[in-house]
């Protein structure tokens, strides 16, 4: 290849085009994962019949395969070296059994309780096998194509705008379908065709950089032994596990929140998030601005305190004007929140400045091994809430205690999970000077295995 050509092709990933493309992959990241966050609790229970303590468990079982098989894939993604990349091919294959697991989860052919147990673990393992393969590999080519902390944070803006928007559609939109068709499997079918079209066309706006495919992989042990001594990326692992339980957790709550406190009617459940949505489209550009000026750790912190602050009055909402705008507050730190790519990518820059090598997938899938800890944790809240509360979704009516067990699902447990979060991010040693320093430091590596390359 040419070097003008390289060059063309480089200019088209740094474009305003290849930001938009690259970051379509968003719409299949967040799309079917907020849709099976929020809806999948009610479907299973309200729907088909499942108690809290059975999707409890299913979700515990769920959680675990989720952990042990992303840090493999990521392992294996980084260590393989197949002629077409080692990123772009996954994400090909991926795709077909994360399309067809997703659409599966909403289609249940059986009553009995073992079967819908069953049933629902095969289709949930169908779809994040595909989802891992995908996310990990898509998310792998962010740190890769983009180095400076402005592009990054310019792509994180666009990709997120694209991923809020997907959000809201999976939180809102399902109910509409399934309630105006009489069905949650055409409700799954039409938001599943979304997958394959958004993620192959993201893929128009990647490039695999040849530099980083000339690295001989660490061993398997040494790989993860690296990366568990990585100091940065273990505090922003677990605190994106944090994180990602409390805003997991306050979804799959909500549309419970809205038929039982809100009583918003039947179709209409997922509008009860109108107020964070509208938080979270005013809070990105305000985000993008501040985690390009002042770095990833001043960002993330402050919108993790904005978030904790604002889900607390949470608790007094009881109609759906005074829910719109408490919710106002927590979905503005939740736009900064969502955010969280510049810290781990700051993470894995660190550790190709102590190894030598880019390891963009190991990371990613070891990431989501500590963030689907959350599942589990979200799995254990149901079911202390049925135990404890008595609170049970197949009855319309419920007790006082039942419905204070919900308020407090919704505000003071994800609370909880956040000031965790802040003091443990506390500790993450990349500040703006430190951050710029690794960056200089990166670029001439960066500049030396180019060299290497045209030899």
């Amino acid at each position: 290849m040419t070097e003008s050509k390289i060059k063309k092709e480089r200019d088209n990933v740094h474009s305003i085009k290849g930001h938009l493309l690259y970051s379509l992959g968003a719409i299949p990241s967040a799309l079917p994962y907020n849709m099976i966050g929020t809806w999948l609790l009610t479907f299973y229970t309200i729907g088909v019949g499942l108690s809290l303590i059975e999707f409890g468990f299913l979700f515990i079982i769920y959680g675990i395969w989720n952990a042990v098989n992303d840090p493999l894939f990521g392992f294996f993604m980084d260590k393989l070296k197949p002629k077409k990349g080692r990123r772009v091919p996954w994400i090909i294959y991926g795709t077909i059994p994360m399309t067809l697991g997703f659409i599966g989860l909403w289609w249940v052919p059986f009553t009995a309780h073992i079967g819908i147990l069953l049933y629902g673990l095969a289709m949930l393992f169908i779809f994040d096998t595909g989802f891992t393969i995908c996310m990990t590999a898509w998310g792998a080519l962010y740190t890769e194509m983009y180095e400076t902390e402005r592009e990054r944070a310019s792509v994180v803006a666009v990709k997120d705008t694209f991923a809020f928007i997907s959000s809201m559609i999976g939180v809102m939109i399902p109910s509409m379908i399934a309630a105006a068709l009489g069905s949650w499997a055409l409700a799954g079918l039409i938001m599943g065709i979304t997958i394959p079209i958004t993620m192959y066309l993201s893929l128009l706006g990647t490039k695999e950089r040849k530099e980083y495919q000339i690295d001989e992989p660490l061993p398997i042990l040494k790989a993860f032994i690296e990366s568990f001594s990585n100091k940065p990326f273990v505090i922003s692992a677990v605190t994106y596990a944090l994180l990602d339980f409390c805003f997991g957790f306050t979804m799959m709550i909500i549309p419970l929140y809205a038929k039982f406190i809100i009583h918003i009617g039947e179709g209409m459940e997922g509008f009860a998030m109108i107020g964070v949505a509208l938080g979270i489209l005013g809070g990105i550009p305000i985000w993008w601005k501040i985690y390009a000026k002042k770095g990833p750790k001043f960002g993330l912190a402050y919108s993790m305190l904005v978030f904790c602050i604002g889900m607390i009055p949470l608790f007094l909402a009881g109609d759906f004007i005074t829910l719109l705008i408490i919710g106002l507050f927590p979905g503005i730190g939740v736009a900064g929140v969502l955010m969280t790519e510049p810290v781990i990518s700051a993470a894995i820059d660190y550790d190709e400045i102590k190894t030598g090598k880019r390891r963009e997938a190991t990371y990613g899938g070891i990431q989501a091994f500590v963030a689907r800890l959350s599942l589990i944790l979200s799995a254990v809240a149901l079911i202390i809430l049925q135990l404890v509360s008595g609170f049970n979704p197949n009855l319309e009516t419920q007790t006082t205690e039942g419905l204070i067990g919900l308020r407090f699902s919704i505000s003071i447990v994800p609370a909880i999970g956040l000031i965790l979060a802040l003091i443990i991010f506390k500790f993450y040693p990349l500040n703006l000077k430190k951050f710029n320093e690794q960056q200089a430091k990166l670029k001439e590596l960066h500049q030396a295995r180019l060299s290497q390359l045209k030899k």
